[in-house]
């Protein structure tokens, strides 16, 4: 099986290495197909300007160079991507963007409730009463539907980021959840499984073990990544993410070339 990573961010975003670093990084590792998928968040139409932590507008152009120079030059397949972050009411501005044809897949993701960030600050949960905690729950998953709904997004990224810092809902979730798979089996995504939340707070991949189980179910099919933010972590806990997925059943995983997709056999 070829070892394909397609969440990983750079110096573009908030990752610690250049695009060049992560290609090297991968090249020792044995990645066989590399994508980079920094973070590409605008308020509304026509933004700006951007947070630090994601591409800036006037370095898009230098982006796609980046990548295509080193696409064209490695010995390993260099994939581009953006990881997009979904805002109510964002398909609106992000329509054009997901579907820039110097991609060759799109991510989207949900960081934000509102304008609150979900994933920064563990003391805004702990702040929290268990009833907003609940509804923060409800909220998350509401967008997550809303995201998929949108039409716009190959991958979905990081299915459940909401239970990050190990700050639980009491009430059943069931429908919210339920509705927001079903818009991603009904939109055509794929669910990635990210590795990411085994060394956060959770201490469990996103989505967790549950919810893969229902995408299995669905037939929406996966991808792994590592959400890496620096070279050294592009493909951290690969290994358990294939025994768990063997486990829940899958036998392949897809690929992404120019908008297309493929797949691999899964042999964990």
């Amino acid at each position: 099986m070829r070892c394909a990573s397609y969440h990983n961010h750079s110096v573009f975003s908030d990752g610690a290495d250049t695009p060049a670093e992560l290609v090297r990084q991968a090249i020792a590792r044995g990645v066989d197909i590399l994508g980079v998928s920094d973070h590409y968040y605008r308020e509304g139409p026509g933004a700006m300007s951007a947070p630090d932590w994601a591409l800036r507008p006037d370095r898009e152009a230098d982006y796609f160079e980046t990548l295509r120079a080193l696409a064209a030059e490695s010995p390993i397949e260099v994939r581009v991507g953006l990881e997009f972050d979904w805002l109510e009411g964002s398909a609106a501005w992000l329509a054009g963007p997901a579907r820039d044809p110097r991609l060759d897949y799109a991510i989207g993701s949900v960081h934000f409730i509102g304008r609150q960030t979900i994933d920064t600050d563990r003391d805004f949960w702990l702040a929290r009463s268990q009833d907003e905690v609940n509804a923060l729950y409800r909220r998350y998953w509401c967008a997550v539907r809303d995201m998929a709904e949108s039409g716009l997004f190959d991958i979905a990224g990081h299915l459940d980021l909401v239970k990050k810092f190990a700050v639980y809902p009491t009430c059943d979730l069931t429908p919210e959840i339920r509705d927001a798979l079903d818009a991603v089996k009904a939109s055509g995504m794929v669910v990635e499984l990210n590795t990411a939340g085994w060394v956060k707070d959770c201490r469990e991949c996103y989505p967790g073990e549950a919810i893969l189980r229902a995408c299995f179910r669905r037939e929406i099919p996966v991808t792994v990544s590592a959400d890496a933010h620096r070279a050294d972590r592009l493909c951290a806990d690969f290994g358990r993410a294939y025994d768990l997925l063997a486990r829940v059943g899958y036998r392949s995983l897809v690929r992404f070339r120019g908008r297309e997709r493929f797949v691999d056999p899964l042999e964990p």
